[in-house]
């Protein structure tokens, strides 16, 4: 074989070991390239089958969205700012950037007695709690003789307490609402109900304690009075017509024992003083009878008694 022949030999072999070389590695990285795309092929299924629970998830909280929105009106909602743009006052809440330009608006009707009316518009009123929150104040209604074009005058429409208004802090924001959902509604009436009598049970047990303070008081000095009718008053003035003013009716009940008692002994006395005179005038009386009984005697003889 010539030169020739034997180099084209080993380009031939050269070649089929490089083409080998390259179809092993190919096959080695079409498996990896099979691998790939069925693993691909899992994820894309996997991404599809979660895209669709997403999307289910997604369109069923729309729902709930839509059904927890329905009841609650109008929604506007105010900025921050420094100064707020809702202030409290008085009682009421002054709110710029809230008026007719914003749709709150009066409405003009006709009762069933053919009279004009005017009803204000309702507003419920929510602050913000910093945290992207929102929390219920309660119901308010525009006055309509200042509602203007961008500010309006919301009273609220219940007893407002002091500790109401020291809540009324809208520095983080503020969001008012046409109207809420009827149980909502409902339970916060029920609550400021609950809160007004228990506020009104609590102002009548300070009234009966206050009550019963005063009294309390009122039977201290009586029972002081009386104290000092039974056992005397050091610190009161000398009465001579009134000694238990000063000395107190039990010691002056014994002093009027003593005394009665000194009485009782003087008239014993005296009685029996008088009894024994009056035996001695009984004894005088009966002797003088008995004289005046006997017979008279002759003068000689009375002139001899009486020499």
């Amino acid at each position: 074989m010539s030169k020739l022949g034997l180099v084209c030999l080993c380009l031939v072999v050269l070649a089929l070991g490089a083409e080998f070389y390259i179809a092993a590695k190919l096959g080695m990285r079409r498996g990896e390239v099979a691998d790939q795309l069925r693993k691909v092929i899992d994820d894309s299924e996997k991404a599809i089958s979660v895209l669709e629970k997403a999307q289910t998830e997604a369109t069923e909280a729309r729902q709930a969205l839509a059904l927890t929105k329905l009841g609650w009106g109008y929604e506007w909602t105010l900025p921050n700012g420094n100064p707020s743009p809702v202030q409290a006052s008085a009682g009421k809440l002054r709110v710029t950037g809230l008026g007719i330009n914003a749709g709150l608006q009066r409405l003009d009707v006709t009762d069933a007695a053919g009279q004009a009316q005017i009803v204000a518009p309702v507003v419920h009123v929510f602050k913000g709690d910093g945290n992207g929150g929102s929390i219920y104040i309660g119901e308010f209604k525009a006055d309509v003789d200042q509602l203007t074009a961008d500010s309006c005058v919301l009273s609220p429409q219940w007893n407002v307490s002091a500790d109401d208004v020291q809540e009324w802090d809208f520095s983080n924001g503020s969001r008012f609402r046409s109207q809420i959902p009827a149980g909502g509604r409902s339970a916060v009436e029920n609550l400021r109900q609950t809160i007004q009598r228990t506020n009104e049970q609590i102002f009548q047990t300070e009234f009966r304690f206050q009550e019963q303070q005063r009294l309390n008081a009122a039977a201290e000095t009586a029972l002081t009075t009386r104290r000092n009718e039974l056992l005397g008053d050091p610190a009161a003035a000398d009465n001579a017509d009134h000694p238990e003013y000063k000395l107190g009716l039990v010691q002056a009940l014994e002093d009027l024992e003593e005394e009665r008692n000194g009485v009782q002994v003087a008239v014993d006395r005296l009685r029996r003083l008088i009894q024994f005179a009056a035996k001695a005038r009984d004894g005088l009386v009966d002797t003088l009878k008995q004289i005046a009984a006997q017979p008279r005697k002759s003068g000689t003889q009375l002139s001899q008694r009486a020499e």
